[in-house]
């Protein structure tokens, strides 16, 4: 048994020892009181039960049969408010209706009188060991609630720390949009300020990525479907007073791709869509530009860039052109370890197939 370690072998519990009999509750007071740290006495159940409610003991000793209110009578009570309660329940007669209630009430021992000592504090013993693992694991899991509430609490600090780190992000790249943006007003030549004006759009697709993951719940992924129509959104404003009318036809599975490898096929997409927005539609009233995001299996994706345009010319190798955005457009693909694939027999169509595990 787990017994307390502490002089006298007294055991580090509190009994409540319930009897009519003068003579037996001083009997056991005196055997009692040496083994318990707290050892309180009544002389019947009505007493008992004032008892159990002032001190709440970890253990009841009862007689059955007594006064004014019977031992399975005060258990009774007592589990009313207390279902968890202990009880030993001492009786001198062998009745056996007493015995099977005593049972229905869930009584922890059983002892016909005269009780020997040696039996009583070996139960007493039994009980005890019980407690002390009943305090032992309370204790632990006090200890647990407490780690996880620290840890709850340090995470939603942390939570609070890189959504500001996100949004400040965010704040720095529209300051330097909006410097790019009062410089190209200074500037006269069409085509420094189309550099000017893709290095904006490039410069907003990550902006875009740091305010999705601000202002939702994950601040690891993003759901890429939302981002890629915000971001073809902003694009389309900026290229709103060419002649054609393009629309976008999106098909695109929802899924959340981490930040590295967002931020890259957003780039990619920017890329993909301005080229479409300048070259594609030339002389044509209208146009579809379509953007399809497809999760092939488990981790790898598909996404496939095209527009119904006048295509590139078939003598023009694009791995050897000196655009910048094709350029950039590689270097994205090998960023991400992906591959890129290119049909130019009816308008363009870029497919760029990849892998992406989610954290």
């Amino acid at each position: 048994m787990i017994r307390q370690e502490n002089p006298g072998n007294r055991y580090n519990i509190s009994v409540l020892f319930v009897d009519d009999n003068e003579t037996i509750r001083q009997l056991y007071r005196r055997i009692l009181e040496k083994h318990v740290n707290h050892l309180y006495i009544a002389e019947n159940g009505s007493h008992g039960l004032e008892l159990y409610q002032k001190y709440k003991p970890d253990l009841v000793i009862t007689d059955m049969m007594m006064p004014v209110m019977n031992g399975l009578e005060m258990v009774k009570e007592i589990k009313k408010i207390a279902p968890e309660a202990k009880f030993v329940v001492m009786s001198a007669y062998s009745e056996k209706d007493s015995f099977i209630e005593s049972i229905h009430l869930g009584i922890d021992g059983y002892l016909m009188k005269p009780v020997e000592a040696k039996k009583l504090l070996s139960l007493i013993d039994e009980f005890a060991g019980i407690t002390l693992m009943k305090w032992e694991l309370e204790r632990k899991e006090k200890k647990r609630q407490e780690a996880e509430e620290y840890l709850k609490k340090s995470l939603e600090e942390k939570d609070v720390l890189l959504r500001e780190v996100h949004h400040r992000v965010k704040n720095n790249m529209q300051i330097i949009s909006s410097i790019l943006s009062m410089q190209s007003r200074n500037i006269d030549d069409p085509k420094l300020k189309d550099i000017l004006q893709e290095s904006q759009n490039r410069i907003h697709s990550m902006a875009l990525i740091h305010e999705n993951l601000y202002n939702h719940k994950s601040l690891a992924n993003i759901m890429f479907s939302a981002y890629v129509k915000s971001l073809c959104g902003n694009i389309a404003r900026t290229y709103a007073n060419q002649q054609a009318i393009v629309r976008f036809d999106f098909q695109m599975d929802d899924a959340y791709l981490p930040m590295d490898i967002a931020i890259p096929c957003g780039l990619i997409i920017n890329e993909l869509i301005s080229n479409s927005f300048k070259y594609a539609f030339v002389n044509r009233p209208d146009g579809v530009i379509s953007i399809r995001f497809i999760n092939i299996e488990n981790d790898r994706f598909e996404l496939i860039v095209s527009d119904n345009g006048i295509g590139i010319p078939s003598d023009i190798n694009i791995l050897k052109t000196k655009s910048l955005g094709m350029k950039i457009l590689h270097k994205l693909v090998q960023q991400i370890d992906g591959e890129i694939q290119n049909d130019f027999s009816n308008g363009t169509k870029f497919t760029i197939t990849f892998e992406a595990t989610n954290k």
